[in-house]
This record gives C-alpha cells, sequence and structure tokens, in this order.
C-alpha cells in the first residue's frame, strides 16, 4: 500500500513526463527552425529578388527607348525633321526629351542615315574594346522616297554583381539597342543640309 509520499512521488512524475511529451527535448526542437533555414536562404532570395527588380528596370527603360525612336523617327518619315532643319544636336534632345527621366542623356549613342537598299541595313552592336563603337555614327535624315534608319543605343551598368558577370563581354553592361528603317514619304525635294555623313 502506498503511502503519501509516494502518490505525491508519482503524481510529480507523472506531470514531468506529460510536461517533456508535450514539449520535446532541446535536440528535437524546432521553434528556430525556420530562423535558421531563412537565414541560410536569406541571401539567394535577395540576390534574387534584386536581379528581378533591375531586369525589369531594364526592359522598361529599353521599351522607352523603341518608343522615343519610333516617336522621333515618323518626323523624319514624314519629313518634319527636314523641313525645321534641325542640327544633329537638336535631334538627339528630341530623343533625350522622351527618355531622360530614366537613361542618361550623355550616354546615348544615335546614327542616323540613309542606305541605298534595305539589304545594306547594318543590325548588329559595333562593339570596340567592350563598348558601342560610334565614331562612324552621324546624321543625315535624308531626302524624299530615301531608305533611312535611325539606331540608338544606351550601355546601361549591371548592378548585380552576378549579372555584372554575365555581361563581361560589353564592360559588364546590358546595351540598349533600338532600330528603325523606313522609306522617306515623298514631300517633295527637301532634305536637311546640317547632314553631316560622308
Amino acid at each position: 500500500m502506498r503511502n503519501n509520499g509516494d502518490f505525491r512521488n508519482v503524481t510529480y512524475r507523472s506531470a514531468i513526463f506529460a510536461a517533456v511529451r508535450s514539449r520535446p527535448g532541446f535536440s528535437r526542437d524546432r521553434s528556430g527552425a525556420t530562423a535558421v533555414e531563412f537565414a541560410m536562404v536569406a541571401a539567394p532570395f535577395f540576390m534574387l529578388m534584386f536581379a528581378i527588380i533591375e531586369t525589369f528596370a531594364i526592359s522598361a527603360a529599353g521599351m522607352l527607348l523603341d518608343t522615343a525612336v519610333d516617336n522621333v523617327a515618323r518626323q523624319v518619315l514624314t519629313g518634319q525633321i527636314q523641313q525645321s532643319d534641325i542640327d544633329d544636336k537638336l535631334f538627339r534632345t528630341k530623343i533625350c526629351d522622351k527618355v531622360d527621366f530614366m537613361l542618361s542623356c550623355d550616354k546615348l549613342k544615335i546614327d542616323l542615315r540613309t542606305f541605298p537598299a534595305f539589304g545594306n541595313i547594318p543590325t548588329d552592336i559595333p562593339l570596340q574594346l567592350k563598348t558601342v563603337d560610334d565614331k562612324n555614327f552621324c546624321f543625315d535624315p535624308g531626302s524624299a522616297n530615301s531608305i533611312t534608319v535611325l539606331r540608338a543605343f544606351y550601355e546601361w551598368p549591371w548592378v548585380a554583381s552576378f549579372l555584372h558577370e554575365i555581361a563581361s563581354d560589353t564592360n559588364g553592361n546590358d546595351i540598349l539597342f533600338s532600330i528603325t528603317a523606313f522609306m522617306n514619304e515623298p514631300f517633295g525635294d527637301l532634305k536637311s543640309s546640317k547632314s553631316n555623313c560622308s
């Protein structure tokens, strides 16, 4: 027959065992596992998020440049540029005004020229020393019915280090490239006297 002391010991032991069963020991305690797991994946997670945001920004900048080039090219196609006798600096300003809230105008490289046939139009990016080579770029809006091409280049530096490595063949930059080719409308004998193409 148990005495009161034995009964209390059994009761205390039962209470302790119940508490232990309801709360696992330190070796099986998972209460901080989520924090530890997040700490392990936090760096790649934030790198991925930053890369997504930066890629979105570059895509938006590329679309903005395309829109600006198309809008200004229409003024060449219809003869508005030739009628107003705009030079290359004012022409650059027309494009810059449409993109300057995202792109720096001094890094924008523009080439406007005519070609004898559509097959002669270059479609590659002229590179020298891993940067856009603009030494032969010029300004010639052309005359009526001439085949005219407007190209614009912008070197956007990648901020994310691993994306910078991917673009190592262009000095870590993503080159935004917009081109539009068209035949000028028959607007008469107008031709810009400000042409600087040889």
